[in-house]
């Protein structure tokens, strides 16, 4: 006997030997790493006691790949780890979404680890550099998207393939510090710094800048938008300045149309190839929004329209959707940007405006009437202030010159001119 009780020649704890069994198949034992939640063992199987070793060897390895202790792991062995579980951990959790997990994915497997293009997949992490990361970037701006620009440019017979936009590059760069962040602090591969934050990402200095309806063109499309059959919902987004999501997903009684108060609970997304509804994703997405009273006598009027189209429909899904298709089912998210160009086009508005565009006009004409930005900020229901002044409120521009118009008051005050 040993010193631990055993037979001498007797397999050790874990060692994973392969065993053959009564049926004459071969098979063995592989237990997942340490310090890992994983506590119970795979079994492998194999017809001789080789395949059966084989296969224990793969599992072993994979079962270590891209793990905080594998030294040896490449970008590509961390990254499948990380968009396979770690995101699915956050989602979980409500961190994150599911659609933005789908786009780190999507983005991940065809830019940063993919094997068409410019790849990281094969380096390895520990020596992941500034200089690799930025070369890899410069590649990503050079590689063909798979689409083509609609019109050739003046001198061209042909349009050439588009490229990769800036914004596209700059969105994989992001995917790419989350990625490495996530690993310094899980202390993988003994990291010791993100290098991904060296490396600046590019700049869309061509992209136009995102512009409100102006005052004509607003008239031109709330002339449209009320004599389209979807007017209600283009009213609501307008007077309220929802999301596309948020004003598909809201239900009747989530509506108080006596005090006019509208409570947001749902949104209605398309996930993973299916149309959803989901809750609000954050605490200020689901505060109540006060709604003016054009839009409430607007959802009364289409409550009385939906109740007469539900009656003549053959079968109704009784879902308590305010928006809704001819049978009571909500309404597929890109058929209302199909229906809005239309909109678009009946309202003889050249310019390309988005829907979302029509939340940029809210929190503007709001500020054009001298409305607080910080309810402003409300209104909109943005968690940070910053994200309704850099993006939303264009004329809030306006704000610093009322500063400086009343700093010149003060010296005319001191100088005796006032």
């Amino acid at each position: 006997m040993t010193a631990a009780g055993k037979p001498r020649g007797a397999r050790g704890n874990r060692e994973g030997k392969p065993w053959k069994r009564p049926d004459g198949r071969w098979t063995a034992r592989v237990w997942p790493p340490a310090n890992t939640i994983e506590a119970k063992p795979r079994y492998v199987y194999g017809k001789t006691r080789a395949e059966a070793a084989a296969k224990r060897d793969k599992l072993a390895a994979e079962f270590a790949r891209g793990l905080a202790t594998d030294p040896g792991q490449t970008v590509g062995d961390y990254m499948t780890r990380w968009l396979d579980e770690t995101l699915e951990q956050y989602a979980r959790a409500g961190k994150l979404a599911r659609s933005t997990v789908n786009s780190y994915r999507d983005n991940a497997r065809k830019h940063i680890i993919g094997d068409s293009g410019p790849t990281l997949a094969h380096v390895k992490l520990r020596e992941l550099s500034a200089t690799t990361v930025r070369a890899w970037q410069d590649r990503l701006l050079r590689k063909p998207s798979g689409k083509t620009r609609r019109k050739p440019r003046k001198g061209e017979k042909a349009s050439p393939p588009a490229l990769l936009s800036p914004r596209t590059v700059a969105y994989c760069h992001a995917i790419l510090r989350k990625a490495i962040e996530d690993a310094l602090r899980d202390g993988t591969a003994g990291l010791e710094k993100n290098v991904v934050k060296l490396v600046s990402p590019p700049s869309s200095k061509d992209r136009e800048e995102t512009r409100p309806p102006t005052v004509e063109e607003a008239g031109a499309l709330y002339t449209a938008m009320m004599n389209d059959r979807f007017w209600c919902y283009w009213l609501v987004a307008f007077l309220t300045g929802s999301r596309r999501g948020e004003g598909l997903g809201m239900r009747w009684s989530d509506l108080d149309l006596e005090t006019l108060v509208w409570r947001p609970s749902k949104s209605v997304q398309r996930i993973d190839g299916k149309l959803v509804s989901k809750g609000l994703k954050t605490k200020e997405s689901r505060k109540p929004v006060p709604l003016p009273v054009a839009a409430a006598e607007g959802l009364k009027r289409w409550q009385r329209e939906q109740r007469k189209m539900r009656l003549a429909a053959a079968a109704w899904a009784d879902l308590d959707l305010v928006f809704t298709t001819s049978v009571g089912t909500a309404i597929e998210p890109r058929n209302v940007n199909r229906q809005w160009e239309k909109v678009r086009q009946a309202a003889g508005v050249e310019r390309k405006i988005r829907l979302h565009d029509l939340r940029h006009a809210f929190g503007s004409f709001m500020a054009d009437e001298k409305v607080a930005p910080k309810v402003i900020q409300r209104s909109m229901r943005h968690a940070r202030f910053a994200t309704t002044s850099d993006i939303y409120l264009h004329a809030l521009e306006e704000i610093p010159r009322e500063g400086a118009d009343a700093m010149d008051r003060v010296v005319a005050r001191f100088e005796g001119r006032a």
